[in-house]
């Protein structure tokens, strides 16, 4: 098969040709149709994160991915079944016509969603989902369970039940990846959403659920929607501080992507009674088969701001690097 693989790190991309992989008990082998790009992806290709995340080399990237079943040692997937997943080990190596995926955080995709939207869900879904449930409490109809202690959510099928209608929410970086599943999210969840992006992303934000936006390019202060009880920070740019004075006590905010510098915020905030957290993303097919099926009911939907074809990852890790993309970067087999 070919595969997209790096020697070193911050090396160049390569198309080569690679055996096949081999399918072990529990995993699928799958011919990928999909996959997206994450800020994590070219970090770990960088070597920006060798200290706390090495890995080996030459490697395949790649961790969203939807693809077709071509051996399954798993019995609840048959050959030809199309699924959609987060590969759990890193760097992924969904860059690839074939690729390998654990079927424990692989779901079925159903009937309806394209590859490519489905393919943009997986790793900025379910971090947004366990940033506003898991880290800060957040009540979903049909929530699942709370994997890291928090106030548990609400039992599957409650559509319309256990929302949390008195909560308002923060959400910075709106129209990004994480972002803008997290604004329907809170959405979902019967919240007051107040959505941070730039005046140009104002329309498609307001249109995925957003009761208030606030243009960071006007206005340099988070207070038109506080007290807000939930944060989520997905720009990773404003102190602290600047999100301590327009937090609710006993509120709880989500840093998806921290600098060096959030370390020391999230050790200060917890004496404070305004607690962030560091999201800390669990691949598991409970959470992404709960967002597939928000996305098949018409509750939420993937935005893709971009497509490239799988070997011109180069120029969409350039594109995402840059910033100012709406939604997902997809890459397309």
């Amino acid at each position: 098969m070919r595969a997209l693989l790096f020697h070193s790190y911050g090396g160049p991309l390569g198309v080569e040709e690679v055996p096949d992989p081999v399918c072990a008990p529990g995993q699928l082998r799958v011919r990928t149709l999909a996959s997206s790009v994450n800020p994590i992806d070219w970090k770990l290709h960088s070597g920006a994160l060798r200290l706390v995340r090495p890995i080996a080399r030459p490697t395949i990237p790649g961790l969203d991915v939807v693809g077709e079943v071509l051996e399954s040692q798993d019995p609840g997937f048959a050959i030809g079944q199309r699924i959609v997943a987060r590969i759990r080990e890193l760097p992924g190596g969904a860059m690839a016509e074939q690729c390998l995926v654990g079927a424990d955080v692989a779901v079925a995709l159903p009937e309806g969603i394209s590859v490519e939207d489905a393919a943009a869900l997986p790793l900025a879904g379910m971090t947004a989902l366990q940033g506003l449930r898991d880290d800060c409490g957040l009540l979903l109809p049909g929530g699942g369970k709370s994997r890291r202690g928090s106030r548990s959510a609400s039992e599957p099928g409650q559509e319309g039940e256990h929302r949390d209608d008195a909560r308002r929410i923060l959400v910075v970086g709106a129209s990004g990846g994480v972002g803008h599943y997290a604004v329907q999210l809170g959405r979902i969840a019967g919240a007051h959403v107040t959505a941070v992006c730039s005046g140009r992303r104002a329309e498609l934000v307001r249109s995925l659920g957003a009761d208030e936006i606030i243009d960071y390019r006007e206005q340099d202060d988070f207070r038109s929607g506080a007290p807000y009880d939930i944060v989520i920070d997905c720009a990773a740019r404003a102190p602290w501080s600047r999100f301590r004075e327009v937090m609710a006590p006993r509120s709880h905010m989500s840093q998806p992507t921290p600098t060096p510098v959030w370390l020391l915020h999230f050790a200060l905030g917890t004496f404070s009674g305004k607690k962030p957290h560091f999201t800390r993303l669990v691949p598991n097919a409970e959470d992404l088969g709960l967002l597939i099926g928000h996305v098949a009911a018409g509750r939420m939907r993937s935005v893709v701001g971009a497509r490239f074809p799988w070997t011109e990852l180069a120029a969409a890790w350039a594109l995402n690097q840059a910033g100012g993309t709406e939604g997902k970067i997809v890459l397309t087999f």
